[in-house]
């Protein structure tokens, strides 16, 4: 008898304890529909390159936590580099997503600070290298992270149509040490030192210079990448472009020789670029200009004659004018050795 009253009292409490959880799930269901919800002032833009649309969210019912979102890419005939993203109303921080960090595939974050009742961010179009027509960026924003909020329906997809813009000067740069991982990040490539640890190859210093009507204009500064120009208001007249290696001693040796592959991409922006491939001139094994023999070479030079910027190989051959470039693919320079 005592056993069967026990059985009674068992069955009885897993019964009470059931409607105790569907209540549980109900209230979860129902603080799910209630989320609150972010609704964006406006999703279409028609901007130049180099400017920035904003867009303000306003939520219906404020938080005490901040709320969290992405911002990607699913469409256009753009692509992930065309642009940049502000989700926090500051500059200096990088919203970019990483690998692992639980937002899927690359993208950027986007927050709602805690208390507030509206946000802005920022998607500003760079203003590239490349001749293009105008492109689109297609974007979806969604609860990402903690998914606080949720977005309004109407306010999901946000495109962006991308004017393209040319101007009149020399933009260039030289990399030797990034390239590009499995997630979309650009990274630092690195080495293995004698010292059991990883290097990035922007130990090594390289820099590039032009020497002109405008005297030196250089792009010295120990960074990665160098950058270098030749202004709209610069005198007419020939430019020659150096790049050179100034340093290895700096850096950890490393564990085998390396051999480096600097790539030195010069641009009449909007019009015209073209890449020079300057892979396997130098290695580790080399000082460098700064602490050994000259280890600068002659890669190309241009002609400026107004706003027409015509870029030659050492050989005199004709790589880009114009706003068309004759010669697309990476070429090798007529190595030259500045004397």
């Amino acid at each position: 008898m005592k056993l069967r009253n026990i059985y009674k009292f068992m069955f009885a409490t897993a019964l009470v304890t059931s409607f105790v959880a569907c209540s549980d799930d109900e209230d979860a269901t129902s603080e799910r529909i209630e989320k609150s919800v972010v609704t964006a002032n406006s999703t279409s833009f028609n901007i130049n390159e180099g400017q920035t649309a904003t867009i303000t969210l306003t939520i219906d019912k404020p938080l005490n936590k901040r709320s969290d979102f992405k911002l990607e890419l699913v469409g256009g005939s753009g692509n992930f580099r065309d642009y940049t993203v502000d989700g926090d109303n500051n500059p200096s921080t990088d919203e970019e997503t990483v690998l692992d960090d639980g937002y899927g595939i690359i993208g950027h974050k986007v927050t709602f600070p805690a208390y507030a009742t509206t946000a802005t961010f920022n998607i500003s179009a760079i203003l590239d290298y490349f001749p293009e027509g105008t492109e689109s960026l297609e974007l979806r924003l969604y609860p990402m992270g903690n998914s606080t909020a949720l977005v309004a329906p109407t306010s999901e997809f946000i495109t962006i149509n991308v004017a393209n813009v040319v101007l009149n000067e020399i933009q260039a740069d030289l990399t030797w040490a990034s390239t590009t991982n499995s997630h979309g990040n650009i990274v630092d490539i690195e080495y293995a030192g004698t010292d059991n640890s990883s290097h990035s190859f922007a130990d090594f210093d390289f820099d590039t210079f032009i020497i002109g009507p405008a005297n030196d204009l250089g792009g010295a500064t120990g960074s990665h990448p160098e950058y270098i120009g030749i202004a709209s208001t610069a005198p007419n007249g020939f430019y020659d472009i150096y790049v050179d290696l100034w340093d290895t001693t700096g850096a950890v040796a490393p564990t085998k020789v390396l051999r480096f592959k600097p790539m030195l991409t010069i641009s009449k922006p909007g019009a015209w670029v073209h890449t020079i491939d300057l892979s396997g001139i130098w290695s580790s094994n080399d000082l460098g200009s700064g602490t050994g023999p000259a280890a600068d070479i002659y890669a190309a030079y241009i002609q400026k004659a107004g706003s027409t910027f015509t870029l030659f190989a050492p050989d005199d051959s004709v790589l880009a004018t114009g706003r068309t470039a004759m010669t697309p693919k990476n070429v090798k320079p007529v190595i030259v050795r500045k004397k």
